[in-house]
């Protein structure tokens, strides 16, 4: 039996990374396993673990051919494991958000790279990869959706793979590779139709498509019964995209009787919430969304998420939700290049007098693929080979070696900025979490996080 190991690179001392298992990988095994059966490989995935673990890892389970997915920001490690791959002769295949959106950045030790959503691109790779023949360049040539080095060291790109229309017939993730904790989350759908400035995940899976109610309900299910998930998040891009489909949800839920059993949280854009959509979503039973409102400022939110959404909607979208019980939790940015303190301090006091029960602030990072990355690569702060570790969207971490969007902040005054914006979000989760659905989390994140600092002040 063939070993196929599945690498998720990331940072071991940053606890958001590690807090969720990762499913990208495991709907690949269970495209692999659909299509050549449940015994044909032998599958393990790593998706945590420093840097020397992962090798350990790798050494011990001896795998056949190996598959690393990686975000941006943890590019220099993906390449790293495929040069220790490639350092013990064994076939390595890229994918993930990063070498979606450039290619051309595929290291010499990856023998190719998935472009895109992966599910039938992986199996029709695997298909040659069985063959026992290698990979001739001549049979990659007609894989749809790939990046490879031709005869002559020069980048392929094959032509691109059509999206599953169909997403019902995507299989359900292999979870019994995963670490599956009693708050869990799913993807009940791909893709957003709007096209915010920094980000890439609406490039990444271009259209919206929707798995069914019926298809939804039965993984929940199955996390329940087979998993003993309580808790369980949907981390689409736009989980209320269709109201039509929140209802079906909803009532598919109720005649499973899981309605009561399980809380839920979810994503919202502030412009689509309005009564009909909280009432669902209550009936349902989520406790807790999350909304990127991004900016206090007009002029900066219309920077980053266009014309569609306002500082007013944003203000709305918090009271209607607070109204049917549903706590509310934003993540906001600073640091747009024209921003100005007196527009930074718009935010700050949006966030002050808020009623939002839980905060994140970032700062803007030019993320490849998106008009941010353009706007720094025309400024010259960013090349399509550099060092990715300074795309990290921990600014507190690495703002010593960040990417400064700010024309007007340097580097150290927007670090000091940030650090206040930093106390009040401190402040605003330390009186919030205690009556927040997100409380039975605290014990595992204090602990993950304490010991992610002592490693990386060891390190």
């Amino acid at each position: 039996m063939r070993k196929v190991l599945f690498i998720r690179a990331v940072d071991a001392t940053s606890e958001v990374e590690s807090r969720y298992p990762g499913l990208g990988l495991a709907y690949l095994v269970s495209s692999l396993q659909s299509h050549f059966g449940d015994n044909y490989f032998e599958f393990k995935v790593i998706e945590k673990g420093n840097e020397s673990e992962v090798e350990k890892q790798i050494s011990a389970f001896s795998p056949d051919i190996i598959g690393i997915s990686s975000v941006t920001q943890n590019f220099n490690l993906a390449k790293k494991y495929a040069s220790f791959a490639r350092g013990k002769g064994i076939p390595v295949i890229m994918g993930g958000v990063h070498i979606s959106m450039l290619p051309w950045s595929l290291p010499e030790d990856a023998d190719m790279a998935c472009i895109g959503e992966a599910e039938s691109t992986i199996v029709e790779i695997f298909d040659l990869f069985v063959r026992g023949k290698g990979f001739p360049k001549e049979e990659l040539r007609k894989i749809r959706g790939i990046v490879f080095r031709d005869g002559n060291n020069n980048l392929a790109l094959t032509e691109p793979r059509p999206l599953i229309k169909k997403m019902d017939d995507i299989k359900m993730p292999a979870r019994d590779l995963l670490e599956i904790d009693k708050h869990s989350y799913i993807f009940s759908s791909r893709g957003c139709p709007f096209r915010c400035t920094f980000c890439a995940s609406s490039r990444f899976w271009d259209k919206v498509r929707l798995f069914s109610a019926e298809y939804v309900v039965r993984e929940i299910k199955e996390l329940y019964e087979k998993y003993n998930v309580r808790m369980v998040s949907f981390y689409d891009d736009l989980f209320i995209i269709s109201s039509r489909r929140l209802a079906d949800i909803t009532a598919l839920l109720k005649k499973e009787g899981l309605h009561k059993k399980i809380k839920f949280t979810c994503s919202c854009r502030s412009n689509l919430v309005n009564e009909k959509i909280a009432i669902i979503l209550k009936d349902m039973g989520v406790v807790s969304v999350g909304m990127g409102l991004e900016s206090g400022s007009q002029r900066v939110l219309s920077y980053l998420k266009g014309e569609s959404t306002s500082v007013e909607k944003n203000k709305n979208a918090i009271r209607v939700l607070k109204k049917h019980g549903i706590a509310v939790n934003a993540s906001l940015v600073i640091g747009s290049p024209d921003e100005t303190e007196s527009e930074m301090m718009e935010t700050y006091n949006f966030i002050k007098t808020s009623s939002l029960d839980l905060v994140d602030v970032y700062v803007l990072i030019p993320l490849p693929g998106t008009p941010v990355w353009q706007y720094a690569k025309e400024r010259r702060l960013v090349s399509d080979d550099m060092d990715w570790s300074r795309l990290n969207i921990n600014f507190e971490k690495g703002y010593g070696n960040a990417i400064i969007l700010s024309e007007i902040y340097d580097r150290e005054k927007l670090y000091k900025v940030y650090k206040r914006f930093r106390r009040l979000r401190l402040y605003m989760n330390l009186k919030n979490i205690w009556h927040s659905p997100f409380l039975t989390d605290l014990p595992k994140y204090i602990i993950k996080t304490f010991f992610g600092k002592i490693f990386s002040y060891i390190k």
